[in-house]
């Protein structure tokens, strides 16, 4: 991949609420497509190799792979998605999503194939994988999509510069990814990271995971921030504002409901957090969004 010659074409962006029926039968795309499982669980079959997603999972496809997806949870499904060719070619206002099988497709539509140029070292992307900390590519995949649908001026420039975001976003998670690995601490600091995850209800110390995982103190702040580019209680502060701010924005709870499913003591410690981390207190920014 030339990475001082990118520029991406996006095809379409769109944030989509599916129903539990909801399926896509085997086909192959032109292009690339990154799908972000934000809300239900999916079974996703690539090559004959079977995946199942779970919310914050993401899938990455990539032009000529045989694939199928299937919503399995039951409930609705929330997954905002992305199509892009890397550069702009000659052909990529011509080109559409593909929903067929390769024999299906007429000869023009089988000279549409984008090179695949993210399926091997340095620039390998994974088709399954779980973010350690999806909140800076979930913010900038909606932007993406907001400008996208909305098509303010210069938008053109505007979700090129996203798309590259999350690109580099990726790549370097799979970059520090493979040195964890190397290391053997990548089992490890998932484990830390799903822990933190399933305890964003509440407050959580540094003591309590040196303990619960038998690592220092400073060991651990060292390989996490290595890994994640946050220290262990950074990562859960965010996760906890992130969360607040979902339920602020799209839910009528009070704010002390909020804060109290949070785990914060009161609501004026919620706030004064909130504010240190988005600059406003959470009546405020509920009014704006």
């Amino acid at each position: 991949m030339q990475v001082d010659k990118l520029s991406p074409y996006i095809r379409v962006a769109m944030d989509s609420v599916l129903e539990p029926s909801w399926k896509i039968d085997e086909r192959v795309i032109w292009d690339y497509e990154l799908l972000y499982l934000m809300e239900g669980q999916l079974l996703v079959t690539v090559e004959d190799e079977v995946y199942y997603g779970k919310t914050g999972d993401c899938f990455f496809f990539k032009p000529g792979q045989r694939h199928s997806i299937q919503n399995i949870g039951g409930t609705r499904i929330r997954q905002p998605h992305v199509h892009f060719d890397l550069y702009v070619q000659a052909d990529s206002h011509e080109v559409g999503v593909s929903f067929k099988p390769l024999h299906q497709m007429n000869a023009k539509e089988k000279t549409w194939f984008r090179e695949n140029e993210l399926s091997s070292s340095p620039f390998l992307m994974p088709t399954h994988y779980r973010p350690g900390n999806p909140f800076p590519l979930e913010q900038s995949l909606f932007e993406l999509i907001r400008e996208f649908e909305t098509k303010p001026p210069f938008y053109e420039v505007r979700i090129k510069g996203c798309l590259l975001v999350i690109l580099s976003l990726m790549m370097r998670e799979q970059y520090w990814g493979g040195k964890m690995k190397n290391n053997g601490q990548m089992e490890l600091l998932s484990e830390v990271r799903s822990y933190i995850d399933h305890n964003v209800h509440r407050s959580l110390k540094l003591d309590e995971l040196s303990e619960r995982f038998h690592i220092s103190k400073f060991y651990l702040i060292q390989q996490f921030k290595n890994m994640f580019q946050k220290t262990p209680i950074q990562y859960h502060q965010q996760i906890r504002m992130e969360k607040a701010k979902m339920m602020i924005q799209f839910t009528y709870l009070p704010l002390q409901d909020i804060a109290d499913q949070l785990g914060f003591s009161n609501i004026h410690t919620f706030s004064r957090a909130f504010k240190v981390n988005e600059g406003c207190c959470p009546s405020k920014y509920r009014q704006e969004n």
